[in-house]
């Protein structure tokens, strides 16, 4: 049997989870489904799936052998497609792995205007501040505020993401108003957990240059959402994208401090797995993100 045919096939029964329902969409009987699936089993040597007359689940093994199957089979036809037609009209799921932030600020708004431009590019969006593995989990790209790791993922800037320090009026009321960096060793300063220094500030002004604090804190969380609740709720002082902040200040929910002194200013990458044929749908998407972002 033809590999990337008996492929296809594994990758359409892992999604309909159902091998009569792609036995009826491939107009296949469902034993040839079933050897297709029994071919690619030899010739790995280990078992994709595990069947019983009510499930039908992947082994690790074949969880790993999916992934793949996905990114081999989209690089085929972008592959095709690149070489024999030109230009290509993107089709396709798109999973993107982003911040919560990040995307209810950038992504959601902006939806139906990506959806009206490419209609036939669905989207599977991932809320995860963490970082994830983008291989083993089948995402197509990610969208990375901050210092990026050391990886073999291709990355491309699309904007920055300047950060201010917040806190509630009710917190400044309470605990008063620091004047500068120095001043926050004395109040409780709210820390992201995934940083890698958390409690440790980096500023600089005009006046002083660089400067950074060591800050004190009783509560972490390892998401931005998070981190700006415990702010609104005046638990302590923050820092934050002021994208995210700006409706909040503009409300007088929140209040900027330390003016003066600017916190490290972030880049946001989009980074996506080294690809001899990068995905039309990709690259739609990384331009819309970068027009979004300069806007």
């Amino acid at each position: 049997m033809d590999v990337m045919h008996s492929m296809a096939v594994f990758r359409r029964v892992v999604e309909a989870k159902n091998f009569s329902a792609v036995a009826r969409e491939t107009n296949m009987s469902q034993s040839t489904v079933s050897k297709h699936i029994a071919a690619l089993e030899e010739r790995l040597g280990t078992k994709l799936l595990n069947r019983s007359t009510r499930s039908l689940k992947l082994t690790e093994a074949g969880k790993e052998y999916y992934h793949h199957c996905i990114r081999i089979l989209n690089d085929f036809h972008e592959a095709e497609a690149s070489i024999g037609k030109g230009k290509i009209k993107p089709t396709g799921t798109l999973r993107i792995s982003t911040s919560a932030a990040f995307g209810r600020t950038f992504m959601l708004p902006s939806l139906n205007e990506f959806f009206d431009a490419y209609p036939d590019i669905n989207i599977d969006l991932l809320f995860d501040d963490d970082y994830v593995d983008l291989v083993k989990d089948g995402i197509d790209l990610a969208i990375r505020i901050g210092p990026l790791a050391d990886s073999s993922l291709i990355a491309r800037k699309i904007g920055v993401s300047p950060r201010i320090v917040v806190a509630s009026p009710e917190y400044l009321v309470k605990h008063g108003r620091p004047k500068k960096p120095a001043d926050l060793i004395k109040h409780n300063c709210l820390l992201y957990s995934l940083q890698k220094t958390p409690d440790m500030w980096y500023f600089n002004s005009m006046q002083e240059g660089d400067e950074s604090v060591h800050v004190n804190g009783r509560f972490k969380a390892s998401s931005h959402e998070a981190i700006c609740d415990a702010t609104l709720n005046g638990l302590g002082i923050s820092v934050i994208c002021d994208w995210y902040t700006s409706e909040y200040i503009k409300s007088n929910k929140l209040k900027q401090i330390l003016e003066d002194y600017k916190p490290t200013t972030y880049d946001i990458h989009v980074v996506y797995p080294e690809r001899r044929f990068v995905p039309q749908k990709v690259k739609r998407m990384i331009d819309f993100l970068a027009d979004k972002v300069n806007r």
